[in-house]
């Protein structure tokens, strides 16, 4: 998987959920925890849903965009589709056996369990 780029040919951009349910911080510290790894650069989607000109122009650029949603509402990906962008890696976290809102939370073992999903491809 290619990793972060000087310029913005050929970078991996990494959006998340981040949504109010346990999952989607699990989503988001999944992203946070790939660009720490470098590989790939924790991108906004509210600046896609915005239509934000210049994130536009750079998701636009990216030779990869990787998506992790909190749950089956999938809203980081359809944000994505919205704006006419293929999504070239979609996770969800639940479909990982995450629930979004559970009894004995652990967020650094699921955000890891993420982030493998996300090296090794699947979704």
């Amino acid at each position: 998987m290619s990793g972060c780029c000087s310029d913005n040919e050929g970078e991996t951009l990494v959006f998340t959920c981040a949504g109010a349910a346990y999952s989607g911080q699990v989503a988001n510290r999944a992203g946070v925890d790939l660009m720490k790894q470098g590989v790939g650069q924790l991108f906004c989607a509210a600046a896609i849903a915005a239509e934000r000109p210049d994130k536009l122009e750079r998701a636009r650029n990216a030779a990869r965009r990787v998506v992790i949603d909190g749950c089956d509402d999938d809203c980081a990906r359809r944000i994505l589709e919205s704006a006419g962008m293929p999504v070239d890696l979609h996770v969800d976290v639940t479909a990982l056996g995450i629930e979004k809102k559970p009894e004995k939370p652990h967020i650094l073992t699921h955000a890891k369990r993420v982030v493998d999903a996300v090296r090794d491809g699947t979704t």
